[in-house]
């Protein structure tokens, strides 16, 4: 089990290249990545989603790549020689024109007139690919260990909750056989009261309660409520690194049954324990929205 938050970032440099990632997610229902490279490495673009989406199969992730390629080469800068003569020769013109004199000419060419630009180097794709996909493969590890370090707090959080539901309905089980004892006897009160101007039959008093009795049985309920705590516990101990969606069905599964039970039981001690089960529901729900 695995959390959708998660967070790493890694810092490395040597005599020639100079980086820093960093990645970050938060849940999402479907993949969702979001990368911000320099444009040196647009190429491996595609291979870098591919790298992750390897590893991850939902959340909202960013990816933040800064690279520095360090070797310097002798032909890595450059002046414009042309157009830096008719700068200089103009600037000439100007200190005699107005008799004053500039105190860098060529302070003033180099910071606001752009004589000098920087070469582009020529990219040796198969040595950058090696390099940066290393550097990932370490930065996802970290990544994932915090992720899944996550999804271990919340297996037991899990569990816990399903435990107390558990036990509530193994409460629930054993109220179910007073829901029909208790309305016998209210129906005989009732009559009872009445009795002095209507007369009843045993045989209608049998009828009533029987078809009570079939209304308000929530046996097949507690069945299938028993069967979805079950594998929803199975679940929950899976290693898969993505159950959070099969989660979320048999918590919605087990939602509709207790909302049957609380409303066929008709008694309140068994309405008091489905609002509880309930409410630890919401809680696991909540939390599952984070399992990736």
């Amino acid at each position: 089990m695995r959390s959708m938050t998660g967070y790493s970032k890694l810092v490395f440099q040597n005599e020639n290249f100079a980086i820093n990632l960093e990645i970050k997610s938060v849940n999402h229902k479907n993949l969702n990545l979001k990368t911000k490279l320099p444009y040196t490495l647009n190429f491996l673009e595609n291979k870098i989603r591919s790298l992750i989406a390897e590893e991850v199969t939902r959340g909202s992730i960013e990816l933040k790549i800064d690279f520095e390629d360090k070797r310097v080469t002798e032909d890595m800068f450059e002046y414009n020689k042309n157009l830096s003569d008719s700068y200089m020769e103009i600037l000439k013109k100007m200190e005699i024109e107005y008799n004053e004199k500039f105190s860098s000419k060529l302070d003033l060419m180099v910071k606001n007139l752009n004589v000098i630009k920087r070469n582009e180097i020529e990219i040796d794709e198969e040595e950058y690919t090696g390099f940066i996909v290393e550097k990932l493969h370490e930065l996802l590890k970290s990544f994932l260990e915090m992720k899944e370090s996550e999804g271990n707090r919340l297996r037991k959080y899990f569990q816990d909750r399903v435990g107390y539901i558990h036990k509530k309905v193994e409460e629930i089980k054993v109220l179910q056989p007073q829901v029909v004892e208790i309305y016998r006897e209210k129906l005989i009160n009732r009559l009872d009261t009445i009795g002095r101007d209507v007369t009843f039959s045993q045989e209608d008093i049998l009828k009533e309660i029987l078809l009570f009795t079939d209304k308000s049985d929530i046996s097949e309920e507690i069945s299938r409520l028993e069967s979805h705590l079950y594998e929803l516990k199975k679940e929950i101990l899976k290693e898969d690194k993505s159950i959070g969606k099969k989660i979320d069905f048999i918590l919605q599964e087990i939602f509709r049954e207790l909302n049957t039970t609380g409303v066929k039981s008709n008694l309140f001690e068994i309405s008091k324990l489905v609002v509880d089960c309930k409410n630890e529901i919401e809680k696991i729900r909540e939390q599952a929205l984070n399992i990736e």
